[in-house]
């Protein structure tokens, strides 16, 4: 597991901004500085049933929406100001396909991710790409504590591309038929195991 630390001289620099909508489907990202704070210490999960027995949603679904994003800052008397705290999109998909869970095929639900465009930035604390409206995945889903929501089970151990699917390009990223920033974060094991037991055609 590895653990990044993000300066606070990176997080004063940020520009207070409310939060705000923000519209991904021909947003390529290509305008923003890329910032990466990293992920804390987490779960992984190296075969597919230990990720299914921790998943209280498998399910096959289409980003429908615009994303909704919530920018939180907290004062710090360090720097005598708000700095940002915390980056949080929201993704309404339309299910497909339910291999697990008490949902119906043509159910919407919304999926956070920790992300966010703050002014001339986008800021992630995922190893994910940002969903894109019209791309279609099969996700690991837990709830929320409050259950307005779903998160991905470990974050990058929950979200899986679909076969024969052509994934729009953006500017963060060369694997976006995978999903994530750097290909050591995708679980090609417990990605074949999904290919072999699933049906994502």
């Amino acid at each position: 597991m590895k653990k990044n630390i993000i300066s606070f001289l990176t997080l004063s620099i940020l520009v207070l901004c409310t939060s705000c909508s923000v519209t991904e489907q021909a947003e390529e990202f290509s305008d923003l500085n890329f910032v990466q704070w990293g992920e804390g210490n987490r779960i992984q999960y190296f075969n597919l049933e230990s990720l299914e027995n921790n998943s209280e949603l498998v399910v096959v679904g289409t980003f429908i929406e615009d994303s909704t994003q919530d920018v939180k800052y907290k004062n710090m008397d360090f720097f005598g100001k708000e700095v940002l705290f915390s980056v949080q999109s929201f993704n309404e998909i339309e299910i497909t396909k339910v291999f697990k869970g008490d949902v119906n095929v043509g159910d919407t639900l919304t999926i956070c991710q920790n992300y966010a465009v703050v002014e001339d930035r986008f800021v992630t604390e995922s190893a994910l790409t940002p969903m894109m409206k019209g791309d279609t995945w099969i996700f690991f889903l837990e709830p929320s504590h409050i259950g307005e929501y779903y998160y991905y089970v470990c974050d990058s151990d929950g979200r899986y591309p679909v076969k024969d699917f052509t994934y729009t390009r953006i500017a963060l990223t060369e694997n976006e038929d995978l999903g994530v920033y750097d290909a050591k974060d995708f679980k090609e094991e417990i990605y074949n195991e999904i290919l072999e037991k699933y049906d994502l055609s």
